[in-house]
């Protein structure tokens, strides 16, 4: 089955329940008759935006400016970002930096050198496609509604998705080898991991509705795991970076601990640990890097400065006599 190019349509295309944004960017861009690039010129913005992650966040100038091109409300695309969902389930996030749940694509420019971004072949498949949200999601490694394994690159020549690049997600092929990401199918799953895939869900769903204890408690759990647990082949990587059938595996193996979370009767009450929270910087002011204009004041400083370094003390550097 090969994939057909999106119908163009001068109409505005609504965006997904589930969506991300840069996915609605490419789907507008494509229905006006542009690339990526030009589509965002015409909103005052450089093809800059990206070679940036807009799916995890986007600062208030793009929302305001993608607000006024889209015709959409800015909480409206700000929901649309990994980064308010992750927010609305008890997760702390931050602009920029390392980020629990998410898995990383490594932008460089407009390469992604990462496997973060998954899809879903039967999903690009159908002539509406866009990426889901749950597709930069750590825990997801296959699609429910089609229960097929979640790919991460191309069948062929094994480049990392990129959606935005060369028009790969409005025409469902690789942009290096022409290859259709829709044309061979996955394995589909068992049994065992569409229950799985409820408990998680389960966790998800309580942390969603105020009850983040189990799903961070979960996420204390599989970094102890993964820090040095020899059955994987990438322990001491973060498990967020792996590729889609390693998390699997990895989610597998402790199916035993997510059915006791997902299944304890006071799990909304579990202690909180197991993030790293982003240290405001609003809560203290900056210290100043500036030297002071008053000679003396300066001087004293250097001479504080001074009296706090400790030199090595080497057997070398000694004379004999």
């Amino acid at each position: 089955m090969e994939g057909a190019p999106m119908v163009q349509s001068n109409s505005l295309l609504a965006p997904h329940p589930d969506e991300l944004l840069g996915s609605l960017l490419a789907r507008r861009a494509w229905a006006a008759a542009h690339n990526p690039a030009s589509f965002v010129k015409s909103m005052d913005l450089t093809r800059d935006v990206w070679s940036r992650d807009i799916d995890r966040s986007v600062n208030a100038t793009f929302l305001e400016k993608f607000a006024e091109g889209l015709c959409i409300g800015r909480a409206q695309l700000d929901a649309m970002t990994v980064n308010s969902f992750l927010a609305q389930c008890g997760v702390p996030v931050q602009a920029i930096g390392f980020e629990p749940w998410i898995t990383y694509v490594g932008l460089v420019q407009w390469a992604r050198k990462r496997y973060g971004q998954m899809y879903c072949c039967r999903c690009l498949g159908a002539p509406d496609r866009y990426l889901r949200r749950d597709w930069r999601i750590a825990t997801n490694w296959f699609c429910p509604e089609h229960s097929l394994l979640l790919q991460d690159c191309c069948p062929e020549c094994r480049k990392p998705f990129t959606p935005y690049s060369n028009d790969e997600l409005v025409l469902a092929r690789c942009g290096r080898c022409a290859a259709s990401l829709c044309g061979r199918e996955s394995l589909s799953v068992s049994g065992c991991d569409l229950e799985l895939h409820g408990h998680l869900e389960r966790i998800w769903n309580d942390a969603f509705a105020g009850k983040p204890g189990p799903l961070c408690a979960l996420y204390r759990h599989l970094s102890e795991v993964t820090a040095r647990d020899p059955r994987f082949a990438r322990a001491g990587e973060h498990w967020s970076y792996w590729r889609t059938w390693e998390r699997a595996e990895l989610l597998r193996s402790q199916e035993g601990r997510i059915m006791r979370l997902a299944c304890h009767p006071s799990r909304g009450a579990l202690v909180w640990c197991g993030y790293n929270r982003a240290r405001d910087v609003r809560e203290k002011p900056k210290r100043s890097t500036s030297m002071p204009t008053d000679p003396q004041v300066r001087a004293q400083l250097l001479l504080d400065l001074a009296r706090k370094v400790r030199w090595p003390r080497r057997s070398r550097a000694r004379v004999s006599q």
